[in-house]
């Protein structure tokens, strides 16, 4: 120590006092008056991190029941996404109690997963963080993720299926490679959609646009399977009772989609203005560039592609929501200053 402290120009006892704070760590070892880097200790400096080893970090992890392949962080809050306990899962349902499919697996959960994502350079997207060392299972729970599957065509004409959650608005690019590759699952989902009755599917459309008091429109189906359906402008609130999050969008009837359109542009642009607004108000520490991506998706689903913050912003004014207003008038002159 004495040496320490001449070579740093420090006093003894504050060398001393920091030593003992890294031994206690587990950074460094001093048997005989020597101190030594621990492996925990030169990986510290190696990385430029204060690693620390804990006695036990007890936490649940999510891994998929085919491949045990890990969730990333987004599934691993409560207040956004439900995982249900197998006693909750027949009580699960969708808008207007459309019933989930329950998929089984046969498989078990592969211990070697827990080693391959402690290996994994994206380990922290997967909810296990760098501090954590040689994790291992103390038993496992099977639990149930909502989830809606679309089957649709690609580009190149050919079938494939995309899975969507809670987690985000968008497609699960994991979850969607899962399916996928799991004969196991995509097999039930082919035999379901062959026994599709198309006569039950076009009575359900129907039973949907009666509630709405719209029987005289018709919905068609497209080339790629789907139903639409273009309603009037009296369709939608206030006159009607059609939400204005329907317009550009899909309604969920059970295991069929009806895309749901307007031609009248004042409905589509009120629309737009609900979504945005939603959107902002809800994440109010949003970057301007994300709220800017936002309204160009959404526009684009409404088809309403010119619009940007600038015009949004004269929109808002014009319908009463300067709070809007305002955030929109922000966001646009940090994109034309």
């Amino acid at each position: 120590m004495p040496e320490l402290s001449r070579f740093l120009s420090l006093d003894q006892p504050l060398v001393d006092r920091a030593v003992r704070v890294l031994a206690t760590i587990g950074h460094v070892t001093f048997p005989g008056g020597a101190i030594e880097l621990t492996e925990l200790g030169w990986r510290s400096v190696r990385d430029g991190v204060c690693y620390l080893t804990t006695v036990q970090d007890r936490r649940k992890m999510y891994f998929d029941a085919y491949r045990s392949r890990p969730l990333s962080r987004r599934y691993y809050d409560p207040g956004v996404v439900t995982l249900l306990p197998l006693e909750d899962v027949n009580a699960a349902a969708g808008d207007r109690g459309a019933s989930f499919r329950m998929l089984h697996s046969t498989y078990g959960f592969r211990k070697e997963a827990l080693a391959e994502l402690a290996g994994n350079p994206d380990r922290v997207h997967y909810n296990l963080p760098a501090r954590i060392e040689y994790p291992e299972s103390l038993g496992e729970e099977l639990v149930y993720l909502p989830m809606y599957v679309v089957r649709a065509m690609d580009a190149g004409g050919r079938l494939t299926y995309l899975a969507y959650t809670q987690a985000a608005d968008s497609v699960d690019p994991d979850l969607t490679e899962l399916l996928r590759d799991t004969p196991e699952i995509v097999a039930p989902l082919d035999a379901e959609f062959r026994a599709t009755d198309p006569d039950r599917q076009a009575n359900r459309i129907e039973r949907w646009l009666d509630r709405h008091n719209m029987t005289h429109c018709r919905a068609v189906r497209t080339a790629h399977g789907t139903w639409r359906v273009v309603l009037p402008e009296a369709a939608f609130v206030p006159a009607g009772t059609v939400g204005l999050n329907k317009v550009g969008s899909y309604v969920v009837l059970d295991q069929d989609l009806l895309y749901v359109s307007c031609d009248v542009r004042s409905v589509r642009e009120r629309a737009l203005l609900e979504r945005v607004d939603a959107y902002v108000a809800a994440r109010k520490t949003t970057a301007a560039l994300d709220v800017r991506a936002h309204i160009a998706r959404v526009a684009a689903q409404l088809g309403l592609s010119s619009v940007g913050p600038r015009q949004l912003q004269r929109m808002a004014a014009a319908a009463g929501m300067p709070g809007l207003a305002g955030e929109l008038a922000t966001i646009a002159d940090e994109e034309n200053p």
